[in-house]
């Protein structure tokens, strides 16, 4: 009964914890005129990201099997393999989600007169999943 309890402390301490990361962060030339006289905009992209090291370890919790947890842990190595290089957060579902942002610019600001444009990536993270986040603000200047 004991050990059960401890399983359920676990998970709960696990799923009720989140944090937000930030990534990186970019930010443009300012124009005073713009920011006085244009028109704030801001547009957020997002994707849904997974840890499979924080799936598999998650999984091992419900398992008493030795071998079972082993083949986890081998799924999970040989996955790992693949992943080659720096990036930033969880692995997502759609790769080329923030694609649109350039459009999205463009429909908020069709004069293309844009200045203080700040770029923000950032995770906020549960366990296991997390919200992978794409943030673009700026003023936009009517076109003359």
């Amino acid at each position: 009964m004991k050990k059960n309890n401890l399983v359920l402390l676990s998970l709960a301490v696990l799923f009720l914890n989140g944090c937000a990361f930030l990534h990186q962060f970019q930010m443009s030339s300012i124009d005073s005129e713009a920011v006085m006289t244009g028109k704030k905009f801001e547009i957020i992209v997002s994707e849904t990201g997974v840890n499979l090291q924080e799936a598999a370890d998650t999984a091992k919790l419900f398992t008493q099997s030795q071998q079972t947890r082993k083949e986890m842990q081998q799924i999970n190595d040989i996955i790992s393999m693949f992943q080659m290089g720096p990036r930033t957060g969880n692995m997502v579902f759609n790769e080329k989600y923030a694609d649109s942002i350039m459009r999205a610019i463009q429909l908020e600001c069709p004069s293309r007169k844009i200045s203080g444009l700040t770029s923000i990536r950032e995770t906020a993270k549960y366990p296991v999943v997390s919200g992978e986040i794409v943030r673009i603000t700026g003023y936009c200047q009517k076109g003359s």
